[in-house]
């Protein structure tokens, strides 16, 4: 493929991630991570989303910040980090696509269940933080697969749409920092990789900027609706990835 057509797709594909990151504040990676994995090696494709996943993160959270409940979210933050590397050690007892199917179910589930009204609130959900974290890191050490947990139980607990945004981005932040690092001292942030990233950052800024203002038009229950379906899509496109090898 030309070097020019490859960059004018990625660039699109990266201005309709940044659009439903700068909407529901999380979906970045499930939107980019898939189609640009099929123009660009995916040791490139990775790194690139999560570098860009960063800066969207910092700009959805530099809007809603006050909103941040930072009491509960260092508990999140703390056991996702502590979790992670534990997931890999997962895929010695089970196979990656084990446990996405498993996840990808249990999250349309639980996602139609609140689509159709049904929630199941936590009263001591700062303690609750710390095994959604744990799970979350684990999925992320094995399955690349963080949000989904994360933002399934602050639809749950019925969060506002602002600090849901607030609390999902500082904990993609950190995330993705670690993440980083680790690619970093692996060696896999090259001169490539740089490249590339460069020529997405424009669409990405402006998809996050027009993602953000779309938002203002959205109510509460919209929110939660549309994030609730990104979930879903999520969870399905998970099971079709592993169907279809």
């Amino acid at each position: 493929m030309e070097s020019s057509v490859l960059i004018l797709l990625g660039i699109i594909v990266i201005l309709a991630a940044g659009f439903t990151q700068g909407l529901t504040s999380f979906g970045f990676a499930l939107i980019a991570t898939p189609i640009l994995g099929q123009i660009i090696p995916l040791q490139e494709t990775v790194p690139i989303i999560v570098m860009l996943s960063l800066c969207t993160n910092v700009i959805v959270f530099a809007g809603c910040y006050k909103h941040a409940d930072i009491r509960k979210i260092w508990l999140l933050i703390l056991s996702s980090l502590l979790a992670a590397p534990l997931g890999t050690y997962l895929l010695l007892f089970l196979s990656g696509d084990v446990l996405k199917l498993a996840t990808g179910t249990l999250i349309i589930l639980v996602a139609a269940l609140q689509l159709v009204g049904k929630s199941f609130p936590v009263k001591r959900d700062k303690l609750a933080y710390l095994p959604i974290g744990a799970l979350s890191g684990l999925l992320n050490g094995s399955i690349s697969m963080s949000g989904p947990p994360v933002a399934l139980f602050l639809s749950n607990q019925g969060v506002g749409k602002e600090t849901f945004r607030a609390n999902i981005s500082v904990y993609g932040i950190f995330l993705n920092i670690v993440t980083i690092l680790t690619y970093l001292y692996g060696g896999l942030l090259t001169r490539e990789t740089l490249h590339y990233t460069g020529w997405f950052v424009p669409s990405m800024l402006i998809g996050v900027f027009v993602g953000i203002r779309a938002l203002k038009k959205l109510d509460e229950q919209r929110f939660k609706r549309v994030a609730l379906w990104l979930i879903m899509v999520s969870g399905v496109w998970t099971i079709i990835g592993v169907v279809t090898g």
